[in-house]
């Protein structure tokens, strides 16, 4: 089995719950749903900053992939 790449963190099964029952009232699938509340979170810190140049991304903007902004 390939070795994975990148870290992916434990998350406490009561969040993945209230992640999965806010995304189903929303009517949005769970991924776009954390990745808006990581984004939102977290674009004005440190950690986002050094995150965006290391992967080219615009400081204030979104993540690019597969040509299209999200």
């Amino acid at each position: 089995m390939p070795r994975r790449t990148h870290y992916s963190p434990c998350i406490d099964r009561v969040i993945v719950c209230a992640l999965y029952h806010e995304g189903r009232r929303l009517r949005l699938p769970m991924t776009r749903l954390v990745n808006d509340l990581l984004t939102s979170s977290l674009q004005h810190t440190q950690g986002w900053s050094i995150a965006a140049t290391q992967m080219s991304v615009p400081a204030q903007g979104r993540i690019q992939e597969a040509g299209t902004i999200r």
